[in-house]
């Protein structure tokens, strides 16, 4: 694949600051060359090589009532290169040097502010060498106590609070780094000392403390998806390493989820709520979960003197009786780094307060394979190579009490059933990577990927019953095997450009995304009929209403096509406007076989294509230096998959139900738009993010919708099914997360709070929208001793009862809130040793999260409620070893 990248002057695009003009040649999937044809721009290998010093043009001094701002102006909006490791106290003074930077303040060879405070005597910038500015802010007495920020491009960096938070850096929110509070849409950042401090063992724990995300769960086939403000399934795109994971999906019993992510390989997740379609295109509908893994600067930096460090880490939780033991090491060697990581889990199903006798026994076994390698080219570029493996097998026994309701009608009996479900995911990548914020070329970012990733489910049911009718016993014993497939290739190309128009900086990031993904879904099963004495006396692979073997769907290739620009107009150092657009090209392709035709013979396999167009505008302005409000429009949209727009199953031989699923070409994409507003406060002592939302959605797909009754190869009366768009839908609410601390200092006691509401409706049946959450609430007291040695958190989730439709049958079963304390705390033993320990669930509450009981609302209450219920009282510790 051939990229040419042209600037067009005085041409299109004008929203978004900068004409662009993207022509694809030849889209093979191949490794992409890439071909800058210089149109006023210097070659790429020139602009490499090119990194001259930052021009600080002038420097201003905010003093407020709880901080004093040095605010650093550069030429054309450049970014300076702070490193908070070159950050020190020297007598009572505070230094900060800053590289590859130089003053250019006009008849100033430096900068001197006198008695800006009561406190500071002196703020001074100079020149130390060529390319080195030294910042020195001297106190009267002692070093200055009241916090001193530099702040450059909206960012702040403390000179004299070391065991403050890093800034929260999000990439996926804007697709470059930015800070959580200078982003327009919604973002939560969950990193690897998070996940260890709240000893998360899978991705629902990941989400436990997150407003308005929830996991839902299948209790035979274990983690289904992620919710995001009442959407969840396939209308949520999740990435790992920005590699799509594959999609859900589900018919009849069989559910294969969304859970192929391994937590202990990953440094962070990030979680933006709502769309993103301008960004990522299909399937941001609900919002993005991206997974980052970890790369072998994450482990080496927890060393910075060592070449070579090793982490080993060892976690056990007391209800699944699960272990899990962790790992990796990485290494320097001149300019090249490398990593291997191993993960393995064992555990077993996880007990509740009461019922246990519901409970259907499980046994589960992980293996995580990851290594990488890293090549630095030079400071600024890097090239990287990926590989991780990924297995997972579930083992699943129905309890003994209620194998007798497991087929539903009567004339079984006495049913036993057992379920292997195996999971693997195989992913390779290799990446190039070019940053250099103080360029003064064009070009300051890019970055290549391509990959491949191949995903597979195995399921082998076993099923042991009696079959009775017309006076007669008959054991039979069925054997029933699915496979599902799903292989993915592609590559992406990024590009980030600063200039400026008008003396405005602009800030521009944009790209191509392209991809092919195959699936692949095949059913087979034998079913052994013995008579009175025990004697197999007929085996048929005619399963009920199957002949095996069999498939749900044809054979799929779907192509993905994107391109996509988004412009930073920064209009101050204190507003800023984004502006992002994109264009999505999808096709389906598929293959019809006899193994399709066996689910139905007269069934037929449509093809599909389509396209979108993505918008979204936001804004970020900074009120006052610790008071910002962000809001946003965006555009969502999600292409049906290919298991919606063909589907191939009928069923003639049931008297009482006859049924026939029917494929639908003329699908529609379904759509969102979304309106947020939000305000965030950044104090020393208290921070606050609040959100509210608006989200419109049209054509939302139903699967297998009602057609009536229609005649099927001449036999009346057969049920018609189809997958369709049939609804319109609002949801609204708001997000809102807090802390206080009461000492001016960085440890001592602190509130927390989390708090987040979504009202849906379905405004086609006018009805409430059944997949939202209901409000949950998070709060709790939290403690940081002295230099972050030891702390804990007594955290308490208070969840109401969920808003259903009121044309439920009578006697429905309606969920109910719950109240669940949690009590967590870590210990660093020494530099080197971690303690983590949690108590979950204090006072052993018998409690149901609503995603999943929610397909049992339209019924009673089942008299196997408790094995949906949530695990009672846990001791869950791990320990992490560092050299």
């Amino acid at each position: 694949m051939k990229l040419h990248y042209i600037l067009l002057k005085n041409a299109a695009f004008l929203l978004l600051g900068i004409p662009i003009l993207l022509v694809l040649e030849d889209c093979a999937i191949a490794t992409p060359e890439v071909t800058l044809e210089d149109k006023g721009l210097k070659p790429l290998a020139s602009q490499l090589a090119q990194a001259a010093p930052v021009q600080i043009t002038n420097v201003q001094i905010n003093p407020t009532g709880s901080r004093l701002e040095i605010i650093l102006e550069t030429a054309e909006g450049r970014s300076l290169q702070i490193d908070t490791n070159n950050f020190r106290i020297e007598g009572n003074s505070l230094v900060a040097d800053i590289p590859n930077a130089v003053l250019a303040i006009p008849d100033q060879k430096e900068f001197n502010s006198t008695n800006p405070t009561a406190e500071i005597s002196n703020i001074r910038l100079v020149q130390i060498d060529g390319s080195t500015i030294r910042v020195n802010v001297t106190g009267k007495a002692n070093p200055p106590v009241q916090e001193v920020t530099l702040k450059t491009q909206g960012v702040l960096y403390s000179l004299n609070r070391d065991d403050d938070p890093e800034e929260e850096i999000t990439v996926t929110g804007a697709r470059r780094a930015r800070p959580v509070r200078l982003t327009p849409s919604s973002v939560s950042v969950i990193d690897a000392d998070k996940l260890d401090q709240n000893l998360a063992q899978d991705l629902r724990d990941v989400f436990r403390y997150e407003p308005n995300v929830s996991v839902g769960n299948n209790r035979r086939y274990g983690l289904q998806d992620i919710n995001i403000r009442g959407l969840g399934g396939n209308r949520v795109l999740i990435l790992n390493d920005g590699i799509r994971i594959p999609t859900q999906f589900s018919f009849g019993t069989p559910s294969i989820g969304r859970d192929y992510v391994d937590l202990e390989g990953l440094q962070r997740v990030e979680v933006v709520r709502g769309p993103a379609s301008a960004l990522y295109g299909s399937d941001a509908l609900g919002g993005v979960v991206s997974f980052r893994s970890i790369d072998p600067e994450d482990l080496l930096k927890k060393r910075p003197n060592q070449s070579v460090v090793t982490s080993l880490s060892t976690n056990y939780e007391t209800t699944d009786r699960s272990f899990t033991n962790t790992a990796a090491i990485a290494f320097r060697d001149g300019n090249l780094e490398g990593l291997l990581g191993y993960t393995r889990r064992d555990g077993a199903e996880a007990r509740v307060p009461t019922g246990n006798e519901f409970v259907d026994s499980r046994s589960n076994a992980r293996n995580n394979w990851i290594a990488k390698l890293v090549y630095r080219i030079d400071q600024t570029s890097k090239i990287s190579v990926a590989a991780e493996i990924f297995r997972n097998r579930d083992n699943f026994k129905v309890a003994p009490i209620t194998v007798a309701d497991l087929l539903g009608p009567t004339g079984f009996r006495g049913q036993d059933e057992t379920l292997n479900y195996n999971t693997s995911r195989d992913r390779f990548s290799i990446s190039y990577e070019y940053k250099d914020p103080s360029s003064t070329g064009f070009l300051t970012a890019a970055k290549a990927l391509l990959y491949y990733q191949n995903a597979n489910v195995d399921e082998l049911r076993v099923q042991d019953f009696v079959r009775t009718g017309a006076g007669v016993d008959q054991r039979r014993i069925r054997n029933l095997t699915n496979t599902f497939s799903d292989r993915l290739f592609g590559g992406e190309v990024q590009f980030q450009s600063q200039f400026k128009i008008d003396q405005i900086p602009n800030i521009l990031t944009y790209g191509v995304d392209i991809s092919n993904t195959s699936n692949q879904r095949i059913r087979n099963g034998i079913e052994n009929r013995f008579n009175g004495a025990g004697v197999n006396i007929l085996s048929t692979n005619v399963v009920g209403a199957d002949s095996f073997p069999v498939k749900d769907f044809p054979d799929s290739d779907t192509f993905r096509l994107g391109i996509y620009a988004q412009n930073e107009f920064n209009f101050s150092d204190t507003f800023s406007l984004i502006a992002g657009l994109r264009f999505d090209s999808y096709k389906l392709t598929t293959k019809i076989d006899q193994l399709y035709l066996n689910n139905s013979p007269s069934a037929i396999a449509a093809d599909f294509s389509d396209s979108a167009v993505s918008p979204s505008l936001g804004f970020v302005w900074q009120t006052a230096p610790e008071w910002t409000l962000v809001g946003r429009y965006a555009k969502g949209f999600r292409t049906p998959l290919y298991s919606e727009i063909n589907s191939g199953f009928t069923n003639l031989t049931n008297p009482f139900n006859r049924y026939q699923t029917l494929s639908n070409p003329n699908l529609k994409p379904e759509t969102s738009d979304t309106f947020e507003l939000g305000i965030r406060a950044n104090y020393p002592q208290f921070n606050f993010a609040l959100t509210g939302f608006y989200n419109s959605y049209n054509n939302f797909i139903q699967s297998f919708a009602s057609l009536g009754r229609g005649t099927v190869n001449g036999i009346p009366n057969v049920n018609l099914f189809q997958t369709q768009n049939v609804a319109r839908a609002s949801t609204y609410g708001f997000e809102l997360s807090s802390e206080y601390r009461f000492s001016p200092e960085n440890h001592g006691f602190s509130l927390i709070s989390a708090l987040g509401l979504t009202v849906g409706d379905n405004l086609t049946t006018n009805q409430p929208l059944e997949t939202v959450d209901p409000i949950k609430l998070v709060t709790g007291l939290r403690y940081r001793a002295p230099e972050n040695i030891w702390g804990a958190d007594l955290i308490a989730t208070f969840a109401g009862q969920p808003r259903l439709a009121s044309n439920r049958p009578a006697n429905s079963y309606t969920p109910q809130g719950y109240t669940v304390v949690d009590l967590t705390g870590f210990y660093k033993i020494s530099p080197q040793l971690t303690l983590n320990m949690g108590i979950f669930n204090l006072f052993n509450t018998q409690y149901f999260l609503y995603s999943d009981v929610r397909p049992l609302i339209t019924a009673p209450a089942p008299t196997d409620l408790a094995r949906f219920a949530q695990s009672g009282i846990s001791l869950r510790a791990g320990l992490t070893f560092v050299f």
